[in-house]
């Protein structure tokens, strides 16, 4: 699971409001925000990368944050799976 490249659906728009981030999925007809954390990972899968070398790109950036932080990416990229704007590639 881990080595999985994830990949944005291709009808996923993404909206840049006030330093927000916004996904508008038109075929399920959602709109998901996401955090500034969630922001970065969003950015990361871009087809090239595996979700094991997204969790360290951002572990490597943000060495203090300690071992939740790999729980909290890992979480994220499954949330947005579920929610339909990423799949495996």
């Amino acid at each position: 699971m881990m080595d999985l490249i994830l990949v944005p659906v291709a009808d996923v728009a993404t909206e840049i409001v006030d330093d927000e981030v916004l996904l508008y999925h038109p075929q399920n007809a959602r709109v998901i925000y996401l955090n500034p954390t969630a922001a970065v990972v969003w950015g990361l899968c871009d087809g090239t990368r595996s979700m094991r070398s997204i969790i360290e790109l951002i572990s490597e950036s943000y060495p203090d944050a300690g071992t939740s932080l790999s729980e909290e990416v890992l979480a994220t990229l499954n949330q947005l799976q579920k929610s339909g704007v990423l799949v495996a590639g």
